[in-house]
């Protein structure tokens, strides 16, 4: 770990990028200020007090506002005179517990990182994470909806536009199950993966698919899926897995028993 050292009041600070959140630009200003009035502070104390510790204090905290906002690394532990403190990085170590902990637990985590971590979308392990817990989510809600007559058939090594699983139903029916999106992702679809997902679900042996989406946006999806339904005749439903999980019942119920053709959906997805 990388670490800058103040000696004189027995003082140690350390910044690691490796464990650390950049700071934003408004966060990085606002640390230059508190610096800047901190350092000020204690050069006059310099000339006008006596408490030399305390001068020493505001010189150090004041430094450490400034290298926070020249190198944009965050504080996060030191030990200044007889205090210590240490900080982690929040996200780091709710992502470390969640891989370690029950399903439940460690969606409640992702959950909670999800609400109180705008920039959890930008973090491509919280969303891998969120993302191999939506599988195993909709690979047991599928468990759940099997029939006893029914079979559930795990394709190996699927590819975009490949169904995560086959559910077959006692009536026959093989309906294609997909994970399309997680909680953390955007939901949004591009141009190149509505062609290469299209062009791959025309070659899936199933006679309907079943989408499971918890992104909250779903326009794209929703696109997607007239496209798909369009081009392959078959019909797509999706399941709104955002809120809660409701089981996948209601898709394959809606796959069974409504019109081949997706009402109001609009055009392809044409962003990106």
């Amino acid at each position: 770990m990388s670490q800058s050292e103040t000696s004189g009041v027995s003082a140690r600070v350390q910044f690691d990028p490796a464990e650390a959140d950049p700071l934003s630009q408004r966060q990085r200003v606002g640390a230059a200020t508190a610096g800047v009035l901190l350092v000020g502070t204690g050069a006059v104390a310099l000339f006008v007090s006596d408490n030399g510790a305390g001068t020493a204090v505001a010189l150090v905290v004041g430094g450490v506002f400034l290298l926070m906002s020249i190198t944009g690394m965050p504080f996060l532990g030191g030990r200044l005179m007889d205090a210590e403190l240490l900080m982690g990085r929040r996200r780091a170590r709710l992502i470390q517990r969640a891989k370690a902990a029950p399903p439940l637990e460690a969606r409640f985590l992702v959950d909670t990182l999800i609400l109180t971590d705008p920039e959890v979308m930008g973090d491509p392990s919280a969303v891998a994470l969120d993302f191999a817990l939506l599988l195993d989510e909709v690979r047991h809600a599928a468990d759940e909806a099997l029939e006893p007559e029914g079979e559930l058939h795990h394709p190996t090594s699927p590819e975009v536009g490949d169904p995560l699983l086959v559910l077959k139903r006692s009536t026959g029916q093989r309906i294609g199950i997909y994970a399309m999106t997680a909680k953390s992702e955007t939901g949004r679809v591009s141009t190149a993966f509505a062609d290469q997902f299209t062009a791959r679900a025309a070659q899936a042996q199933c006679d309907a698919f079943l989408w499971v989406a918890a992104a909250s946006f779903q326009d794209d999806l929703k696109s997607l899926a007239a496209r798909v339904q369009r081009e392959t005749d078959k019909r797509v439903a999706i399941v709104d897995w955002s809120t809660r999980r409701v089981g996948l019942d209601r898709g394959i119920y809606e796959l069974a028993n409504r019109d081949p053709h997706v009402p109001n959906q609009g055009a392809p997805a044409t962003r990106e």
